[in-house]
């Protein structure tokens, strides 16, 4: 979407998580009002290690960990649907959720049988709106999965709305690019040099303290994943993280924030 490119590239990132070598996949929260695209980004570019939902129940995210083993990240592009289901239901899928994105669902016990799952850890990438994020009544809130998701909180600016009517007025497209992601079929490692890592380490300190987070030790685990995947962006090679990929943390830093989000 236009003007949108940054968020497209988080997302991107985001994805690149799942091909880490010894690393789990990170997973977000893509925030914003209603009418600020955030499905529209999430599947603006092709991906082979991602499943679209528009809703699903626990079982249904049971059979994707089951039969789709390339599938690194599953995009949830309306979380005011899970909290529709009824009790019973949403308390299930919450749960596997739960545990998907925490140390990964290995078992289930049925009446009669039991199914093991070989990769039970997997990301997601929910769309989710500011009213709902900061309702405490909410279950991501209630479980404490929104320390383990890395949020990323945007609004349009009244220049980019501006844009954005001037192409709808004159019937242009408003895809800014058709880039196609491109997904590593294996994990590949990346390295972190000590330069690099005392950035790092300086920017998610900051960062919990302004999230009021407790050790801040997952954020530090996201944004040395997220450093990681950024650089397989660029190369799969003897992938490095550069002062490339520092600068894009700088980018999407003031964007990490639940309550208030920043500007495009």
């Amino acid at each position: 979407m236009i003007g949108t490119e940054l968020v497209t590239e988080f997302v991107q990132t985001v994805l690149l998580t799942g091909r880490l070598t010894d690393e789990s996949p990170l997973s977000a929260f893509i925030i914003a009002k209603p009418e600020h695209g955030k499905t529209s980004i999430c599947l603006e570019t092709p991906f082979s290690n991602a499943v679209d939902l528009t809703d699903t129940t626990g079982r249904g995210l049971q059979e994707i960990l089951k039969y789709k083993a390339e599938v690194s990240h599953i995009i949830l592009n309306d979380l005011t649907i899970i909290s529709a289901h009824s009790k019973t239901v949403r308390s299930y899928l919450i749960s596997m959720i739960n545990a998907m994105t925490e140390e990964g669902i290995r078992s289930v016990a049925f009446p009669g049988q039991v199914e093991i799952f070989q990769n039970g850890k997997r990301g997601i990438i929910g769309c989710v709106t500011p009213a709902l994020i900061s309702d405490q009544r909410t279950w991501f809130n209630k479980i404490g999965l929104s320390t383990r998701v890395l949020p990323f909180h945007y609004s349009y600016s009244e220049q980019l709305i501006i844009r954005i009517k001037a192409t709808i007025d004159n019937e242009q497209p408003q895809n800014s690019s058709n880039k196609v992601l491109k997904i590593p079929a294996i994990p590949i490692k990346v390295t972190i040099g000590e330069k690099e890592t005392q950035i790092i380490r300086k920017l998610s300190d900051e960062k919990q303290i302004q999230l009021e987070d407790d050790t801040g030790i997952r954020r530090l685990k996201q944004f040395r994943r997220l450093t990681k995947a950024h650089a397989l962006m660029r190369t799969w090679k003897d992938a490095k993280v550069t002062d490339e990929d520092i600068q894009f943390l700088r980018r999407i830093y003031n964007y990490i924030d639940y309550k208030r989000g920043c500007l495009l």
